[in-house]
């Protein structure tokens, strides 16, 4: 579990410096529509939704180990899909060899609870932003579309790139997404409170 927090804490400063240029875009993006009607807190959510955005992408995306297309060609050669997982549901697997043959848990709750946690906070503050989003096809196809753009953007990097990790990211944003109506039964104010007022 501290592996999750570890990587969730590597995000933090990233989204921390993001909040100044975040908060300068919407303020010109603001102006440039004539300021229109405020819900402050739609605008602190945005502001949330949009800092942790860029710490998803910068702990998914922003290169490692560098980037390069002859990497890209690699990983296609000779029927050969290196680093690049196809298989779907392999995280089971892997994940039982590793804590089954090496006592490994790292597996488990990086690659599985991992990539299961990072997404719940989409699917949580897509609806709480946004009416469209209450429509459950609408977090899913915006979950899934996420993911698949992730998982695109590291072929080309020295880093893996899963099938599985595209599911276990949408059931994350499910995940958010029903503790979102579970909260919205208990506390009905929380569905309107933060929505976009035009």
């Amino acid at each position: 579990m501290s592996d999750i927090l570890y990587y969730l804490l590597e995000m933090i400063p990233v989204m921390l410096v993001a909040i100044p240029f975040v908060v300068y875009l919407r303020f010109k993006s603001r102006k440039r529509k004539g300021n229109p009607p405020t819900n402050r807190w739609h605008e602190l959510g945005l502001l949330f939704f949009s800092v942790y955005v860029i710490g998803l992408f910068y702990e998914t995306i922003v290169p490692r180990n560098g980037i390069s297309l002859q990497h890209f060609q690699m990983r296609f050669q000779e029927d050969m899909i290196l680093g690049v997982n196809l298989k779907l549901f392999q995280v089971f697997k892997d994940v039982y060899n590793a804590i089954h043959y090496l006592d490994l848990w790292q597996p488990f709750f990086i690659n599985f609870l991992g990539n299961i946690a990072i997404f719940m906070p989409i699917g949580f503050l897509l609806p709480l932003l946004w009416r469209k989003m209450e429509m459950f096809p609408f977090v899913f196809i915006t979950a899934l579309s996420l993911s698949i753009f992730i998982e695109t953007m590291q072929l080309p990097q020295m880093r893996s790139t899963d099938v599985d990790d595209l599911w276990l990211n949408t059931l994350g944003a499910v995940l958010g997404y029903l503790v979102y109506k579970g909260m919205k039964k208990g506390m009905p104010s929380i569905g309107s409170k933060c929505k976009q007022i035009v």
